[in-house]
């Protein structure tokens, strides 16, 4: 064997190791690699039907109008003023195409929204209406209808128009639609615009975050290389400089044995890739078998693709390219230098000197090792430093070990395999409030804008501030559909500040939303990393209208502990006749709702006068049943029947009374003609029956409705009814200049119910006046403000019923009344009442978690961040041990022949190893100090760099005491470890073996084989 081979192909112990320590730290960098590429597939898979590559821009008009491009659509934006509130008008051009995306599913259609011939526009209104638009170039009246059903691609409280319109209103900005085609995986989010649909881009573009901050772990993974790779490299020019002073003394130039050593290193950085790739592989893909063996939410299968296959091979180019030029490196010196200065040793310096300086030097300084050993153990413990600090601040992020800021929770939909899969009721939240329990109803709201992807939340701010904690530090709270909040953190993430206007896109579902920024809050944790927009701005392009993703809570609620909790249906409210005559058989009805996640079957028992009736009932999951039980009204008076806390008052009348409605006006101007209706106790009217007055007696006729004229002279009057035996009285008062006012009834239907319950309003309105009348009707109360005017013929009777919105957050009686033109004409008392059973049956059937939900988001796509993040710390500190490892066998083979003297002179095993470990002290104590110190800087740097924003969210380097602690006394227990290794074997071996040079490389004119230096 020439000394070619010999120096390419003869490998030593170290050599080897130096193999085994490249492909640590190669497995290492490609495991990660693999694992977060696998993340991508796997949230591309479960996210396919939201890959979206349309983009949509907004251009001020002051920049000019946007440049003509043949893949975009331009949709003109006006802001107007219509009644007093300012609205957007949308110009969409007449070869705008109707369906803006296409997909596999009705529901990931982009449309827009067609102009019907004849009318001018659509707008939120009830029917076709004239609305007048004043906008900043001209007021125009337009002809408007109601906004198409399903279509949600622009906010249902925006105009929508034709572009002439648009512009003569006052063009002040552009929405461009691009439609180029683009492809979906890593590299693949816009840089310029937000897409359409957002969701599957938010999460790939969180991952090209985690990957670019691991890319400093690959860069200090190329360090370690260096070093290891130089280090034995070193030693192996160091054992053979007496053949490489033979061999260049002999005619071999210079830069061939730079060369040899220089394609040495590479090999082994080779060996060392390959090795490092097959244990990466094979080690990522046995820790997720074993964590889905133990019961983890694993859902990845870590394989090789086209993209990491790429990622993969230039990090492995990386570190060939480094080992190469650690070689050249370590051979310099042996390559250029003259050959006859090769292979002698240097003077150690003369007699030591006995001063008080020298004696401390001696105490500090090592014995048998060198100080040069500080630097390299401290560039290989800052990368193990690093690395750990980047996970530590992952973790604050994804672990679900970091619970919710505040002791918050969350309630999802019981089964829900992620939180994005989650529905519920957002009066769920009323619920627990109502009971003493803050909550949030939120709606995850994943939004990419120029590359950088953030998450918004559709939710109530105050709800939220107040499970949060958050602050408002500048601006004002949200009052409107298109006004929004926005964390400190993430203001300075986005750049944005108070008063500036966003765009949004869709979340799941395609559309264009565009909100204000009133205010800024500070929030503990990653809760400042938000946009808070209100619920009806997120809903129907991330959930479907009227849903939620889930319930963010302030501390445990209630456990279940009855049938009720334990089957999820319960009942919300009881209703029935309030009126009924003696004998007759009613119905008593039964609200039921099921807030589980399976089909229900409840048994409702409803008493009444001492009697009892059960009534079974199913409930579809999430559904409203009602169900009916039927008594006989036996005394008269007034009786509650009753169900689970619930009441419903019915009153017993003799079947033969009459009554004058108490609605009547109580005060008429003289001379007036008023409708007198004569009624049963069921309300339905008695004809042919008497009505007298002052002395005028006049009859109902068929129609049972007398009308009496009112005296001339002012007085108070009694009008009475007769029919039969049975008569009726109500008193009424003449005033001059009375107002004639129509008479009301206002009726709610149940009286009382849950803050779930849905009462029914029932307004019956009456002109009891002989002449007609004109009125501005407003029914008010919570949850409910309507206004119409009414035209009136004399005698008219008119009913509607309606249910008001939410508004009923916390127990107590809600008041809603009748007014015309500003006199109240009737009230009525809707009473809430609070029932911590439905609130455990709402979180025994939800899944409850404490945590932040972005925790358990973040968990979700990853499938487990434990595993991730425990594979980096593990990996992390086996290439730690190996780089360690490599560096103090370079500082102890340099001083082999010192142990082999101790050794030599009576020194034992023992005792030697003492001495080391000491030196080792003195080496790894202030080497574990720098890199420590090295660490910090380093993350300081990325945060302030702006590299520590993952997923939208702003992480602070964290580094409290104990995990600086922690990293110290790690360092220097790896570094402890590595000097151990590479130090047993001079321990073990006979000392004689280390006196000699060891060079056993042979020369061109050596014609015997050599013994192996293992």
């Amino acid at each position: 064997m020439g000394y070619r081979n010999a120096i390419l192909f003869r490998w030593s112990r170290r050599d080897r190791l130096t193999v085994v320590v490249v492909a640590v730290t190669a497995a290492f960098l490609i495991g990660t690699i693999l694992l977060l590429f696998t993340a991508v597939t796997y949230s591309e898979t479960f996210a396919e039907p939201l890959a979206s590559s349309e983009t949509v821009t907004y251009h001020e008009a002051g920049d000019g109008p946007p440049p003509a491009e043949a893949n975009a659509t331009v949709l003109r934006v006006a802001r107007a003023s219509v009644n007093g509130s300012t609205v957007r008008v949308i110009g969409i051009p007449p070869d705008a195409p109707r369906v803006l995306i296409e997909g596999s599913a009705q529901w990931q259609e982009g449309r827009l929204p067609t102009i019907p011939a004849g009318v001018d526009g659509r707008a939120p209104v009830s029917r076709q209406r004239n609305r007048t638009v004043r906008g900043t170039n001209e007021t125009v009246r337009l002809t408007v209808v109601p906004q198409e059903r399903g279509i949600e691609f622009l906010p249902e409280q925006w105009y929508a128009t034709n572009v002439s319109t648009a512009e003569r209103v006052g063009v002040t900005g552009y929405f461009v639609i691009d439609h180029t085609p683009g492809g979906t995986g890593l590299g693949s989010v816009p840089a310029i615009g937000s897409p359409l649909v957002s969701a599957l881009l938010y999460v790939i573009g969180g991952l090209e975050q985690v990957l670019w901050a691991l890319s400093v772990a690959a860069a200090a993974g190329g360090l370690l290389v260096l070093i290891v790779v130089y280090s034995v490299t070193r030693m192996s020019v160091r054992d053979r400089l007496d053949a490489i002073r033979v061999i260049r003394s002999t005619g071999a130039p210079g830069w061939r044995v730079g060369l040899l050593f220089t394609v040495r290193a590479g090999l082994l950085v080779t060996a060392g890739v390959a090795l490092g790739y097959a244990v990466g592989l094979i080690t990522i893909k046995a820790l997720v078998n074993v964590a889905i063996y133990v019961g983890l939410p694993i859902a990845l299968d870590v394989s090789v693709t086209g993209q990491s296959a790429t990622v993969v091979a230039a990090v492995a180019g990386l570190f060939v390219l480094l080992g190469l030029a650690a070689g050249a490196l370590a051979a310099y010196s042996a390559s250029t230098g003259p050959p006859s200065s090769l292979g002698r040793g240097r003077a150690r310096g003369g007699q030591s000197s006995k001063t008080a300086l020298a004696r401390a030097r001696a105490v500090v300084a090592p014995t048998l090792l060198s100080w040069r050993s500080v630097v390299p153990t401290a560039a290989t413990l800052t990368v193990f430093g690093v690395t750990f600090l980047l996970v530590v601040s992952l973790a604050g992020l994804a672990s679900p070990l970091g619970g919710g800021a505040g002791g918050a929770g969350t309630i999802t939909e019981a089964g829900a395999p992620h939180p994005l899969n989650s529905r519920l009721d957002p009066d769920y939240a009323r619920v627990l409030r109502a009971n003493g329990t803050q909550a949030s109803a939120e709606i995850i709201y994943a939004q990419v804008s120029d590359g950088q992807p953030y998450m918004a939340r559709g939710a109530e701010y105050d709800a939220f501030a107040n499970v949060t904690g958050a602050t408002l530090v500048e601006g004002e709270r949200p009052d409107a559909y298109d006004e929004a909040v926005i964390g400190s953190d993430l203001a300075q993430t986005l750049d944005v500040s108070v008063g500036e206007t966003m765009t949004l896109s869709g979340s799941v579902k395609p559309g264009v939303r565009r909100v204000t920024v009133v205010g800024r809050f500070d929030a503990e944790r990653t809760l400042d990393d938000l946009l808070v927009i209100p619920l009806e701005t997120a809903s129907g392009l991330a959930t479907g209208r009227g849903q939620v993703h889930m319930i963010r809570v302030d501390g445990p609620v209630p456990t279940p502990g009855s049938r009720a909790n334990e089957t999820g249906a319960v009942v919300t409210g009881l209703s029935g006749p309030r009126q009924v005559t003696r004998g007759e058989s009613f119905n008593v009805t039964a609200t039921v709702r099921n807030v589980g996640s399976e089909r229900e079957t409840r048994d409702v028992t409803v008493r009444y006068g001492g009697e009892r009736r059960t009534t079974s009932v199913a409930v579809p999951p999430g559904g409203e049943r009602r169900t009916s039980v039927a008594f006989t009204a036996s005394e008269l008076g007034r009786a509650n029947a009753t169900a689970d806390g619930y009441r419903h008052a019915v009153t017993v009348v003799s079947p033969d009374a009459i009554t004058i409605p108490e609605q009547l006006p109580s005060r008429a101007p003289p001379g007036a003609s008023l409708y007198v209706p004569v009624l049963t106790a069921t309300g339905e009217r008695v004809p042919n029956a008497t009505v007298s007055m002052n002395g005028l007696e006049l009859e109902t006729g068929s129609k049972g409705v007398a009308i009496v004229p009112m005296p001339r002279s002012p007085g108070n009057y009694t009008i009475t009814a007769a029919a039969g035996e049975q008569t009726a009285t109500r008193e009424i008062a003449v005033v001059r200049g009375a107002e004639k006012q129509l008479y009301a009834q206002l009726s709610i239907t149940p009286e009382s119910g849950s803050v779930l319950t849905t009462p029914t309003l029932g307004v019956g309105l009456a002109n009891p006046w002989d002449e007609p009348m004109t009125r501005e009707i407003r029914v008010v109360g919570p949850g409910v403000s309507r206004n119409r005017t009414v035209y009136m013929p004399p005698g008219n009777v008119t009913e509607t019923r309606f249910s008001p919105g939410s508004g009923r957050g916390q127990p107590g009686t809600y008041t809603y009344r009748v007014t015309a033109n500003g006199t109240t004409l009737a009230t009525a008392d809707y009473r809430v009442t609070g029932d911590e059973r439905l609130v455990s049956a709402v979180a025994s059937n939800g899944a409850y978690a404490s945590g932040t939900p972005i925790e358990r988001s973040i968990e979700g796509v990853f499938g487990n961040v434990q595993l991730i993040l425990g594979v980096l710390i593990a990996l992390s500190a086996l290439s730690t041990v190996g780089s360690t490892t490599a560096t103090f066998a370079q500082a102890v083979h340099a001083r082999r022949q010192a142990i082999g003297i101790h050794r030599s002179t009576g020194a034992t095993q023992w005792r030697v190893l003492r001495t080391i470990l000491g030196d080792i002290a003195r080496i790894a104590i202030p080497a574990t100090t720098l890199a420590l110190a090295l660490s910090v800087v380093t993350l300081q740097f990325m945060e302030s760099a702006g590299w520590l924003v993952f997923f939208g969210f702003r992480l602070a380097a964290r580094m409290p005491p104990r995990v600086l602690a922690g990293i110290f006394l790690g360092g220097v227990a790896l570094a402890t470890l590595g000097a151990l290794v590479a130090t047993l074997p001079y321990l073990a071996a006979a000392p004689v073996s280390l006196l000699g040079s060891g060079d056993r490389t042979r020369t061109p004119e050596d014609d015997a084989g050599a013994p192996s230096d293992d």
